[in-house]
């Protein structure tokens, strides 16, 4: 396989010849048919979404029209799902890792389920909140590409730490969807077929002793975050000010353990109004259950560089230019989005030559011991 620009796969070790997977069959809602289904959101739901994710109004978003699929994007467009911007965390600019994962597996991001995008975002934000750097060598680490119904998801590995519980009830995924210049999406765009034999992933599962970040790893499940918070994360170029950065605060400040007179009363809240949020927390105390502050826009100092201006290089930000080359009209050619016949490799020739097919299966597997959420 012919790696990305930067696939950060992973050094030292020879995976042993790898063999066909069965394809997936996804716990997705969502069945098309013999054909994508036909739009089914509102406009005013998608002016919404734009408002609330920030999206930079140099990429075009678009509403489709009436009787549209999301194999009908315009010439040069790409088809967003709605919600890879809501439960999955997704923003555009698209990360370098986002962008490295589509190229590793030579994916097209409209063939990409939104089981798979959370399962991507939500390794992304749990490295970045432990301040580990998440490569692609990494995420192979714990999933294995799978198809099922002409689109990609990502299962996870055998006798691997389980991460996070997808949400339930994503409702009627590929109804709702829009459309984006190509130009934004700062990868390589190209189809997979999705007849394509997968193979599997024969790294080495993550333990102390296969990965140095292994002491460091903590169970961070899948939460929906706001703007702010993925700012902070690194995981969105902020539209605030090019002199502001985020930081995470929490509050301050103990019981009052004197007689709760009106006077002492109101000088411990006083005093508790003032160390509300006084104090900076490292990233991962937003995962905690205990955890009551929030994300602060602070004013940079001076001579100091503004936030964005420091995690750019996290992103694959566009070219200017090429989003301001006009258009043509006309359709693209959808491929094989959401072909529900090519549902990957024929199930009973790979169980005929033996191969592994990765379902849930009762079976002991090794233990591993993780260390606690908070240190």
């Amino acid at each position: 396989m012919d790696e990305p620009s930067n696939p950060h796969s992973t050094s030292g070790e020879n995976p042993e010849p790898s063999l066909p997977v069965a394809a997936e069959e996804e716990a997705e809602v969502n069945n098309p048919g013999e054909n994508l289904p036909v739009l089914k959101w509102s406009r005013s739901s998608f002016e919404t979404l734009m408002r609330d994710i920030q999206m930079p109004p140099e990429y075009g978003a678009i509403y489709p029209q009436e009787g549209d699929t999301a194999g009908d994007a315009p010439t040069r467009y790409v088809t967003m799902f709605a919600d890879f911007f809501g439960v999955c965390n997704l923003r555009l600019p698209l990360t370098v890792f986002v962008a490295e994962v589509l190229e590793w597996y030579k994916l097209h991001i409209s063939q990409h389920s939104s089981f798979g995008m959370i399962g991507v975002r939500n390794i992304e934000y749990t490295f970045r909140a432990l301040g580990i750097e998440p490569i692609v060598g990494d995420f192979r680490r714990f999933y294995q590409l799978s198809v099922s119904m002409g689109f990609y998801s990502f299962r996870q590995r055998d006798h691997t730490l389980k991460l996070m519980v997808p949400p339930k009830g994503m409702m009627k995924l590929k109804t709702k969807f829009f459309y984006v210049k190509a130009a934004a999406i700062t990868t390589k765009l190209q189809f997979r077929n999705v007849t394509e034999p997968i193979v599997t992933e024969n790294i080495s599962v993550p333990k102390a002793d296969t990965v140095d970040w292994f002491p460091d790893l903590r169970i961070i499940g899948w939460v929906k975050w706001d703007n702010r918070q993925l700012w902070v994360l690194q995981m969105m170029l902020g539209r605030m000010s090019r002199n502001a950065r985020p930081v995470v605060r929490e509050k301050s400040g103990g019981k009052c353990l004197f007689p709760c007179t009106r006077l002492l009363t109101f000088l411990f809240l006083l005093l508790s109004f003032v160390n509300v949020l006084s104090e900076d927390a490292p990233l991962w105390r937003m995962f905690c259950p205990d955890f009551k502050g929030e994300v602060a826009i602070l004013a940079c100092a001076d001579g100091e560089e503004g936030f964005n201006r420091t995690i750019r290089d996290n992103f694959r930000v566009p070219d200017q230019g090429s989003l301001e080359v006009v258009l043509p009209q006309g359709k693209w050619d959808p491929g094989a989005l959401g072909d529900p016949a090519a549902t990957g490799v024929p199930k009973q020739p790979v169980q005929k030559i033996g191969v592994k097919r990765f379902r849930k299966q009762k079976k002991p597997h090794e233990l591993v011991v993780v260390p606690p959420l908070v240190p």
